[in-house]
């Protein structure tokens, strides 16, 4: 149990985010484990006095409907039976279709959401492609494979695992910590030598998926590395340092927004022009970063 998240690394990560996104996906092990860490974070969506000046609310009568299930602007959906079905995310929609009553944010929480049967999953994605004002999504897995990627491309993905060890080649690591470093440091002039830098070592569609993969997992260790959180991946943390040193928490977290955004967009697309996709990825990640 985590009798005091306030103190836990990733809540202090998730706070100091300037934006809140319409819907997230948590990955973890244990989803009951992992459960209060993630209603804390639902509290902090909710309730206005929650986290204000560093400090948890938890003794307010929102904080206590939340905590006892019986807040209506919380709604909560787990498996009936073998899976979710369509008619829970019906219900879901019909629910939030009327406006807050006391003018705080909703918030809707889908537990085993690798559970949803393709019925429901195409709903739920019909409700988050347009998603509307004071409305937040929370899924939670310990399968993100077995969810369909149109809905993880419109996910804020957090991974609360340790089991995405690295497992790749040390010239791996060094080549795309290189070409991070580039796309942190050069300026605009120089971005199509950043992308002829990159396809030297990946021109294939399933190399180039694999490489934002690898990035992924590097932005996560030096993210990780703001708040003291080790695991077995810092084994590459000093050929990592090496190439990528004094970047910002915001640029880490921006960058990593857009390689999860552009590699699930490369795994839904078969036939794309690489040369286009890379130069749309570079131009991205340089206008989000400080």
């Amino acid at each position: 149990m985590i009798s005091d998240y306030k103190d836990n690394p990733f809540y202090q990560y998730a706070i100091n985010l300037k934006k809140i996104y319409h819907a997230y996906l948590f990955e973890v092990e244990d989803i009951d484990a992992s459960y209060e860490m993630i209603l804390a974070f639902a509290k902090m969506i909710i309730c206005k006095n929650h986290f204000v000046d560093n400090s948890k609310c938890d003794d307010c009568n929102i904080c206590n409907l939340i905590d006892n299930n019986t807040y209506s602007n919380l709604k909560i959906i787990e498996p009936n039976g073998a899976t979710i079905k369509k008619e829970q995310i019906l219900e879901l929609e019909k629910d939030f279709s009327f406006k807050s009553v006391d003018g705080n944010n909703q918030v809707y929480i889908i537990k085993e959401a690798e559970k949803m049967n393709l019925s429901a999953a195409n709903s739920l994605l019909k409700f988050i492609e347009e998603p509307e004002d004071g409305i937040y999504g929370i899924l939670i897995t310990t399968n993100r494979k077995a969810i369909l990627e149109t809905i993880i491309s419109r996910c804020s993905l957090i991974t609360l695992t340790s089991t995405k060890k690295i497992d790749y080649k040390k010239e791996d690591i060094e080549n795309l910590s290189y070409f991070l470093n580039l796309m942190f440091k050069q300026k605009e002039a120089s971005l199509p030598y950043v992308k002829q830098d990159f396809l030297k070592f990946y021109e294939t569609r399933d190399s180039i998926i694999e490489s934002f993969n690898i990035m992924e997992v590097i932005l996560d260790i030096l993210i990780k590395n703001y708040y003291q959180i080790t695991d077995d991946n810092f084994l590459f943390y000093d050929i990592i340092k090496r190439n990528l040193s004094d970047i910002s928490l915001d640029d880490l977290v921006n960058c990593l927004e857009k390689v999860v955004i552009y590699r699930n967009k490369l795994t839904n697309v078969i036939n794309l022009n690489i040369n286009l996709f890379m130069d749309r990825f570079i131009i991205d990640v340089s206008e989000v970063l400080e």
